[in-house]
């Protein structure tokens, strides 16, 4: 066959993964796992840290990273520094990454190709290398539509078996460079994700001695370090996440303690092989043709120094699977992997090597099959899945249009996490990012408002916040946007008496107006009372100057911090700075079950660094901090606020009120009310 011949052919697989990748409809606003990764690669542009440890997927973070500041630099319409420019069009930076994603993997498959027909002059090796990156519509689904680890796991496992190519037709085989490549490639990956671990054992079975072992493995401790420098100070925090998830049945580390669940876990190894019976078929395969090797050559004391691709096929089925035994604890989806499927092609090629002398009649066949059937196979589940996200846009573009066209006017409060719209993507990248992003969130986007119905509150960004404070704040034009899409959670809203009124039930959006009559005659009618307020302003010390005197002679904290400096109301303020960590404690004492107290205060500072915190006092049994604002006044002081509605195992309990500046940041704290209410029908069963 022509040399030229043989590069069109090794051109056509990564030009379809270019074309197919390009092409493909991304879901807008897909928070989960997106948003995740953009938050973090955002924090990196920002100058600091990463707060999502997961994965770790640091690799995704710092390609995202630069992709979004080259990107910037292009592309500014505005002038906007980057981090605004990336909270701003969240999209078009998506997009970006998403481009680069398709094609570095594009080429890297065009590379595999070139390595395979340089290195063992066969273009149907290179086509079965490149052909069984196919074999998985699910994980090229991820890898062509998420900003994840899956599409770094694809390039870095790209490159893995491109290197175990070089090493099998090195004539230097053992030598130190080819220990370090495999221990970056293998750091790079560990740090792209956990699902990376089997391919560790690779190297183990190609490097002889105990020595040769110690520096890959060394190396590969070393390449995880420098490709996790930004979640470096989250390593605590990346060790408990997966002691947890060994140590629990789960998904993610929760469910009971124990390794394995085994009512789960045998059947998981059964789908997976369901699910993929290329690759299953492949390791079985692998073990079938080891066993054969040993027993022919049973005789021979150097059968696997003498014929290189046995220890080279021994690593790959190890690999195969342990990873196949991993995935299984937690299996729900073909893209967990994605390492060790796409160690198939290379596992094929060293079975025939291994036992059969001439590749000119099998690969041949072999390839084509495969060609025909992932060809039959794969586009309709393709298909399947973009028509999903293409369904998706369509419907938030038409009810973007219905809140645009019909309440242009109307106070927008967006259902959080589960919900698909920038600010909840944006808010759920943030939070995985440790609110690292949030000081920006706030002054791009200021006064914007959630409903989590995880835990049945309202919120302003981070902070905690009444319905009836947003009301206050924006008037009665309500509107709940993104969810939720049935009638089963707008009914418990409704009897949380948050009551609502359907514009639009979905798919994937769901749109409610506030009925605010209703909700001015249920707040008319509440069975909550107020029956106490405590006041401290920092006004009036006790006799011997220690103490702060609030209302009614109740005495707050040491008085050593009172300044003069800033006040919002009167002279005096409270400061903290480095010298104190810790200002106006208070007790409140014979608590009741069911009662609720608001703690409130107001905050002054250009950090967010002090901190007002609710705690019992004897124990860990009820914790409770807030540095999150849900307001701000025209002198720039910031409400903080806690609201805490006593549980039953408080009851005749005391709670400690208390401020908290663990940085050591200058802030003034001035205003404190504590405001406790009661619930009549309480009162009237006691």
């Amino acid at each position: 066959m022509p040399k030229q011949i043989k590069y069109i052919l090794i051109l056509i697989l990564p030009l379809l993964f270019f074309w197919a990748g390009s092409i493909i409809e991304l879901a807008d606003y897909g928070n989960d796992p997106n948003y995740i990764y953009i938050a973090n690669a955002a924090a990196i542009c920002d100058g600091q840290g990463v707060g999502h440890i997961d994965n770790p997927g640091t690799t995704v973070m710092e390609i995202g990273a630069l992709t979004m500041a080259v990107s910037h630099l292009f592309y500014n319409p505005e002038n906007e520094t980057l981090v605004k420019h990336i909270l701003k069009e969240p999209l078009f930076f998506v997009n970006a990454i998403h481009l680069v994603f398709v094609v570095i993997n594009a080429v890297l498959l065009l590379l595999l190709g070139i390595v395979a027909l340089k290195k063992k002059h066969s273009v149907w090796v290179a086509l079965l290398l490149q052909t069984l990156t196919f074999q998985s519509a699910n994980t090229l689904d991820h890898v062509w539509t998420k900003v994840s680890p899956e599409p770094v796991l694809f390039a870095v496992t790209c490159l893995y078996v491109i290197a175990i190519l070089y090493y099998y037709a090195s004539d230097k085989r053992l030598s130190l460079k080819y220990i370090l490549t495999f221990a970056v490639l293998t750091g790079a990956g560990l740090a792209t994700k956990a699902t990376f671990l089997p391919l560790v054992l690779v190297p183990l079975f190609l490097f002889p001695g105990l020595k040769k072992k110690i520096i890959y493995l060394l190396g590969v401790v070393l390449s995880f370090v420098i490709f996790t420098i930004p979640a470096i100070p989250q390593y605590k925090n990346m060790y408990y996440w997966f002691r947890n998830m060994l140590s629990h049945t789960g998904k993610y580390g929760q469910g009971e303690k124990g390794f394995l669940d085994l009512s789960t876990y045998f059947p998981n190894l059964l789908k997976i092989i369901q699910n993929n019976p290329v690759f299953g078929a492949v390791t079985i395969a692998s073990v079938i043709a080891l066993i054969v090797f040993v027993v022919l050559r049973k005789k021979e004391t150097n059968k696997w120094k003498n014929k290189p691709e046995a220890p080279i096929l021994l690593g790959l089925t190890a690999a195969n699977s342990f990873g196949i035994l991993l995935v299984a604890k937690q299996y729900s989806a073909d893209h967990y992997l994605i390492p060790v499927l796409m160690l198939s092609g290379i596992s094929v090629f060293f079975i025939v090597r291994l036992l059969i002398k001439s590749e000119q009649i099998i690969l041949p066949v072999l390839v084509s099959a495969l060609i025909l059937y992932f060809s039959i196979v794969q586009p309709p589940k393709i298909k399947y899945a973009e028509l999903g996200y293409r369904l998706t846009n369509e419907e938030l573009i038409s009810t973007q249009e219905i809140i645009d066209n019909n309440y242009p006017d109307y106070t927008k409060v967006y259902y959080y996490p589960n919900s698909m719209n920038k600010f909840s993507a944006l808010n759920f990248g943030d939070v995985h990012a440790k609110h690292k992003l949030l000081s920006h969130l706030k002054e791009v986007y200021p006064n914007t408002y959630f409903y989590n119905h995880s835990h049945d509150i309202f919120q302003v960004w981070n902070a905690e916040i009444s319905l009836l404070d947003i009301i206050k704040q924006n008037g009665n034009k309500i509107l709940l946007v993104g969810g939720p899409r049935n009638d089963e959670g707008a009914q418990k809203m409704i009897r949380s008496n948050i009551p609502l009124k359907t514009v639009y039930q979905g798919r994937v959006q769901g749109i409610y107006e506030l009925d605010s009559v209703k909700f001015n005659e249920l707040a008319l009618h509440s069975d909550i009372q107020m029956i106490d307020e405590i006041t401290c302003d920092a006004e009036t010390l006790s006799t011997d100057n220690q103490f702060y005197l609030g209302s009614n002679n109740k005495s707050f904290g040491n008085a050593y911090n009172r300044t003069n400096e800033e006040a919002r109301s009167g002279r005096y303020s409270i400061k903290m700075d480095e010298k104190t960590e810790y200002a106006l404690y208070y007790e409140l004492s014979n608590l009741k079950a069911g009662d609720t107290y608001e703690i409130s205060i107001w905050r002054k500072a250009d950090n967010n660094s002090g901190r007002l915190v609710v705690s019992a006092a004897a124990d860990k049994s009820f914790y409770k901090s807030q540095n999150e604002y849900i307001s701000t006044d025209n002198r720039g002081w910031n409400l903080i606020r806690i609201k805490v509605e006593v549980p039953q195992k408080l009851q005749n309990d005391t709670l400690k009120i208390y401020l908290w500046n663990p940085k050591g940041k200058l802030a003034y704290f001035d205003d404190l009310t504590i405001t406790h209410y009661i619930s009549n029908l309480a009162e009237v069963t006691n």
